[in-house]
């Protein structure tokens, strides 16, 4: 790439990024832990951060020795499109479309691994929740609703920030322990190791030796 867009896209994912959280701002520590995976430069606190004072502010936590990475100013709730609306439109306009299109507005793809074996009642459990409305990972949240209704809302909007963040990753994969780190700024009450086990068509989650990995299934699509 050419150098100064490498900047461009890497403050770009993190403006995206920023704007994910609750308090559009992010430990610059938790950060430093995805750095490789976002395809920023090693250099990013100076080529990136220090160079666009427009865009961000770095400020001390309370924590000794913390510093908090925050948005200088608000981002609309409309400004960003999120990798799983350019999906549904995509798809949409297939002529063998896989999903139908009065349930697209709200849906995300699925795909399962050969061979495995999906039960009538977890059909139908996945065809409901993908109707569920939910608010999208760049829209404001607003307060948190207990019904029944509102945390499987919540559930979803938490599917989709990890969607999103996987899709912002240069590989769609990132270690399970470095994305637990942006939990709470992004709002997730869910375990995030359950999230990803509760849905398999969505992402693949790799136990494989002491570093546990997840990946966006999509990404990895095979091609016939």
């Amino acid at each position: 790439m050419v150098p100064g867009l490498l900047e461009l896209a890497a403050g770009l994912r993190l403006v995206r990024l920023l704007s994910m959280s609750t308090s559009k701002s992010l430990p610059l520590r938790a950060i430093f832990k995805v750095w490789r995976e976002l395809g920023l430069p090693d250099d990013f606190e100076d080529s990136v951060i220090s160079r666009n004072p427009q865009l961000f502010r770095l400020y001390d936590a309370p924590e000794p020795n913390t510093h908090v990475l925050k948005l200088v100013d608000e981002i609309p709730n409309n400004h960003f499109t999120a990798a799983v609306e350019n999906w549904r439109v995509t798809e949409c306009c297939k002529d063998d479309c896989s999903v139908d299109r009065t349930e697209m507005q709200f849906s995300f793809k699925h795909q399962y691994p050969p061979g495995m074996w999906l039960s009538k009642s977890f059909r139908a459990k996945v065809k409901e929740w993908q109707r569920l409305p939910y608010v999208g990972p760049y829209e404001e949240l607003g307060e948190k609703k207990r019904s029944k209704a509102g945390l499987m809302g919540l559930e979803k909007r938490s599917v989709a920030i990890v969607h999103e963040f996987l899709s912002l990753t240069v590989e769609k994969m990132v270690e399970v322990e470095k994305i637990s780190h942006f939990r709470k700024c992004f709002g997730i009450d869910l375990n995030i190791r359950d999230l990803f086990l509760d849905h398999p068509g969505i992402f693949y989650l790799s136990t494989k030796g002491k570093r546990h990995t997840v990946f966006l299934r999509e990404a990895y699509e095979r091609v016939a």
